[in-house]
């Protein structure tokens, strides 16, 4: 963890804004792109604000104050990005039920609102009866799942395989802290696409865009 990482971590768990934002304002300086903020600051911050709340030495109440700041720094600075409007595309974004660890999430709503999705959040603890009312009333291209809790993982299998019988077949995405450290694909189909990073989902938007491309190109030869 960098020097700035570690500077954010305290001044988000110190309940400064302002201190907070100032260090977010000088990667605009430096010329650090969405991908830097989210990853390299915010979820690093907040995931040594993790450790630290898992070792004793901060309180709940002490995680939960920075964890404010932090949703506030992801909104204001989403708010300053120019979305590109190249795609027509949308995608919704939710916790399951049980789930209340969405930073990360809203994080990759904004950073699919800036390249250009049609976007919709949803935030944490959402049943899935009420998801797949939205789900089948907005018809998303994508539908993202967060996990970052343990107790809600039975009930992922029972989410990706509502969304994915769907009758316009939404690509689901799931990603969280959980992808890394448990065998979640076996949760999932073939089609169910798990991202362990902001990289990784990077590539992975570059990779549709690309098939977007060809398919173009095939239908108008």
């Amino acid at each position: 963890m960098n020097f700035e990482t570690e500077q954010l971590a305290e001044t988000m768990l110190s309940g400064d804004y302002s201190k907070s934002w100032e260090i977010i304002q000088k990667q605009f300086t430096a010329k650090r792109n969405s991908l830097y903020i989210y990853d390299k600051l915010l979820t690093d911050a907040m995931r040594y604000i993790g450790q630290l709340w898992e070792h004793n030495a901060i309180s709940v109440a002490d995680e939960h104050l920075a964890s404010a700041v932090c949703d506030r720094l992801i909104t204001q600075y989403s708010e300053l990005q120019p979305a590109d409007t190249s795609s027509r595309k949308k995608a919704m974004f939710l916790c399951m039920e049980g789930e209340q660890h969405y930073l990360g999430l809203k994080m990759v709503s904004s950073f699919f609102q800036e390249c250009g999705w049609s976007t919709r959040f949803y935030g944490p603890n959402l049943p899935l009866e009420y998801a797949l009312i939205s789900a089948l009333s907005w018809k998303p291209d994508v539908v993202g799942l967060s996990v970052s809790m343990v107790y809600p993982l039975p009930k992922l299998a029972d989410y990706i395989r509502a969304f994915e019988q769907l009758h316009h077949k939404p690509t689901v995405l799931v990603g969280g802290r959980l992808v890394g450290k448990y065998d979640l694909p076996s949760h999932g189909s073939k089609r169910t696409v798990f991202i362990t990073d902001l990289l990784e989902l990077q590539q992975w938007m570059r990779e549709q865009q690309g098939k977007l491309h060809v398919n173009s190109k095939q239908s108008l030869g």
